[in-house]
């Protein structure tokens, strides 16, 4: 075997046929890498050789066939066939001798390439390649490679014609690699059978390891074709032996039952590969493992989930890779649910008009997907382009419907920083976003949510969106807490907003009770009364306690609302009045530091990688000391901070004070702050036994003095946070929307990720604590130096081909003069 494979390896490398193949390979993927402007990898911005790995099939499917077509066709044609029939070697052996001499070729081929991966790193700004994703890729590649050349060896085993064995070969890998895709795609195929078929193909296997993920399945699917292939080249060997009158071997029976056999070995092998198999994830940031209770969610399916994706077409460089790494988590996705996760790309304004365009368009926004303007330069480099683009998808099951928008509340980064760190945010956030989008649409036991009144908290249109959310998402309840002595076990937690009048000892006792026997809650209290329409009224106010008396009970939670006000040089801004022109005021858009834009948690998953949340006039939470109680700060101010104490002034005049950081001079101040554990009770020792045995025999709920169980509690120093405006003409505006820049903030995301983490017991919530590192070059470093980057990557490797190729003659020569 090894004879056989030296001696083609001579052959290669003896005349001009191999260096010429090999040096068309690298040319092209020079110039479709580095020159040619739509697949340029200078260009696209990312510190990654995704582009190549795209590329380079579609190369290999003409190079393998011209490194093959002569490996068994010209045996024939020469009639050297006989001759090595003298030779004591196997047809399994001669045939394994022609494929790893044509496969060594191509992998020779693919050194050069690894110039491209040091041009990369080379020019890389932040983040460097993905070294783990890359080798991955490559692995993809040599398995790649194997297949096509096992297709080019069967092929040359046709004929003793060569180009005919060429044009067969280039033919088949094509059909071999994207057929089965194509044909997975024909509508008769989408009740089920697309996902089967298109497992066939050879592109959904070299996908699935091109990203940097060794599937144990991917492989086994590999090696099987490899064998089947070279098994065909083998028993079509023997069919030419037997018709040139040499006798002897299997009988043509024995040959069948034997192939037979053997496709049935290699079937049941992959059968059981898809039920015991390993993959390990090379990247990074395991970027392609999902989590426990993602694999879980999707392992409890019942039937199948039909996701319409939006985001395709001609997109610019940050929104196209996170429309790819979308896609790819959804193959995930149906991996893990044995093929019941299935994704349909929609583009729903093709072939339409302008005005069903508009309509269609509203209707997305309805739903809460967000169609962005996409504007791309021109090549000329002045003209720009305009392009609607809908970054979502509609995920379906049974009769339900659940939006997913891919950028909602996303991170946009602070000014200064670069677009992709956007879409790069939104990346993290994927498995999340469709997980907890099929979660909500499947779930069989909807969680139950209770809204307190009693105490002077709104049920108008201020609350029009929280209320809205309670209702799609839960079993939804109004609980009057002044007429109910016991709050009912039934709700999984209860929202308390803006309350402005006093708690009584009645009233605190039922929530605190509520609390100690399991219940969870979510305050969002303005301790102070300070309101817009007095300011505007009056051009200042004074913020003043509204008297709610509920220090006692968070006290007892181990956090203290205090009677201050917090301000931020990273705030949003307002029209103000800043002088006259023609008996008209004269607006400026200002900022306003009593507006404050919090921050989230860099670990908590209820506000990791999200927007900025939207605050007004709101108050500092510190925390004092209770035993068994874990606090985590969710929302805080930037680094830009101040606190001004009561009674407190307002007036417009602070907006001239609003970008001095002499003044703002705070620090991260806490504004909104998780509890969790065992709660000790407020009225422990207090509760008289009247009271004690009322709760006991007539309610059913025993008077705890500690939690019989942990809970959580969520405290916002401001009530805004969970409220939207409302302008007569238009109505209630979305939660967290600034009328006056046109921006929506990230206060509904906030708010849903709060009641999840309370009420969802799966721990889709956790899947938000993934980090990927934004990969990007260094636009610096490859303007100044393109065309020597260039050279490098077309020149030098035909460079190191041509001195390969003078190398092994020298050497040759020198061996056998």
């Amino acid at each position: 075997m090894w004879a056989v494979a030296k001696k083609e390896l001579r052959q290669s490398f003896s005349n001009l046929t191999g260096y010429i193949a090999i040096i068309v390979f690298l040319l092209l993927n020079g110039l479709l890498l580095f020159v040619f402007p739509d697949t340029d990898v200078l260009t696209y911005g990312y510190a990654t050789l995704d582009k190549f790995f795209e590329l380079a099939p579609w190369i290999l499917l003409l190079l393998i066939p011209a490194i093959t077509m002569r490996s068994l066709s010209e045996e024939f044609r020469m009639g050297t066939f006989e001759i090595l029939q003298t030779i004591p070697l196997s047809r399994t052996q001669l045939v394994l001798g022609k494929y790893l001499a044509s496969l060594l070729v191509a992998v020779i081929a693919l050194i050069p390439t690894l110039l491209y991966f040091l041009t990369i790193q080379r020019l890389s700004g932040q983040g460097g390649i993905d070294v783990g994703a890359t080798i991955g890729s490559y692995i993809g590649l040599v398995f790649l490679c194997a297949v096509f050349t096992s297709i080019g060896v069967l092929c040359s085993s046709w004929t003793g014609n060569a180009v005919v064995a060429f044009i067969a070969a280039a033919f088949a890998c094509f059909l071999l690699y994207s057929g089965f895709n194509a044909i997975s795609a024909l509508p008769v195929f989408a009740a089920g059978a697309d996902y089967y078929i298109e497992m066939i193909g050879i592109d959904f296997h070299y996908r699935s390891i091109s990203r940097g993920v060794v599937d144990s399945r991917d492989i086994i699917y590999f090696f099987s074709i490899i064998v089947l292939l070279l098994s065909l080249t083998s028993r079509n060997l023997a069919r030419k032996i037997q018709g040139r009158g040499r006798k002897g071997g299997a009988t043509g029976t024995g040959r069948k039952l034997g192939w037979l056999g053997l496709v049935i070995a290699l079937l049941v092998i992959n059968l059981a590969a898809g039920y015991l198999h390993y993959r390990l994830d090379l990247t990074q940031e395991k970027r392609y493992t999902l989590s426990k209770p993602t694999r879980e969610l999707l392992s409890r399916l019942d039937d199948n989930i039909e996701v319409e994706f939006f985001l395709q077409g001609d997109l610019k460089a940050g929104i196209k890779k996170l429309s790819k790494s979308a896609q790819e988590l959804l193959q995930e996705f149906n991996d893990y649910s044995d093929g019941r996760v299935r994704v349909k790309m929609v583009d729903p304004l093709a072939g339409q008009d302008d005005s069903t365009k508009g309509t269609i368009l509203d209707s997305l926004r309805r739903i809460g997907i967000q169609p962005k303007t996409q504007v791309a330069q021109s090549k000329k480099g002045e003209e720009q382009s305009q392009r609607i683009v809908i970054p979502g998808a509609i995920v379906h099951y049974k009769n339900k419907i659940f939006p997913v928008d891919l950028l909602q509340g996303v991170q946009v980064g602070q000014e200064g920083q670069p677009e992709e760190l956007l879409y790069t945010n939104a990346e993290t956030l994927l498995e999340y976003k469709f997980g907890s989008a099929i979660d909500k649409i499947t779930r069989k036991q909807v969680p139950a949510v209770g809204y307190v009144v009693g105490n002077g908290e709104p049920l108008d249109f201020s609350v029009y969106n929280l209320i809205q959310g309670l209702r799609s998402n839960y079993r939804f309840g109004i609980v009057r807490l002044d007429s109910v002595p016991v709050i009912p076990q039934q709700f999984d937690a209860l929202i308390v907003v803006k309350p402005t009048k006093k708690f009584t000892d009645r009233e605190k006792l039922s929530l605190d009770q509520y609390v100690m026997h399991g219940g969870q809650l979510i305050w969002a209290v303005d301790e102070l009364y300070a309101e817009m329409d007095s300011l505007r009224d009056n051009q200042q106010t004074i913020a003043y306690d509204r008297g709610l008396e509920l220090e006692d009970l968070f006290f007892k939670y181990g956090v203290r609302l205090q009677q201050d006000l917090v301000l931020s040089m990273q705030c949003a801004s307002l029209n103000m009045v800043v002088g006259a022109s023609g008996g008209k005021p004269d607006m400026q858009l200002l900022s306003w530091p009593y507006f404050p834009l919090l921050n989230g948690s860099l670990t908590h998953p209820i506000s990791k990688n999200l927007d900025p949340v939207y605050a007004k006039f709101a108050g500092s939470i510190d925390t004092v000391k209770a035993p068994g109680i874990t606090k985590t700060v969710l929302l805080q101010t930037s680094a830009n901070g101040r606190i001004i104490n009561t009674p407190a002034l307002i007036s417009f005049e602070s907006a001239k004070q609003a970008n001095d950081p002499r003044i703002f001079n705070t620090p991260n101040i806490p504004v909104a702050m998780l509890l969790e554990g065992k709660f000790n009770s407020l009225f422990a020792g207090r509760v008289g036994t009247a009271v004690a045995d009322s709760l006991a025999n007539v309610y059913k709920q025993p008077f705890l003095s500690v939690a019989e169980k942990p809970s959580r509690v969520i405290v916002m120093g401001d009530a805004d946070i969970m409220m939207n405006e409302v302008i007569p003409q238009r109505g209630p505006l979305p939660m967290g929307y600034s009328k006056d820049i046109n921006y929506q903030f990230a206060n509904q995301d906030f708010v849903e990720n709060c009641i999840e983490y309370l009420v969802n017991p799966s721990g889709i919530l956790e899947t938000r604590s993934k980090d990927f590192t934004l990969r990007l070059l260094d636009p610096a470093k490859v303007e100044a130096d393109r065309s020597f980057w260039q050279f490098i990557n077309i020149g030098l490797p035909i460079l190191l081909v041509i001195a390969g190729g003078y190398l092994y003659q020298f050497l040759r020569k020198r061996k056998f003069a």
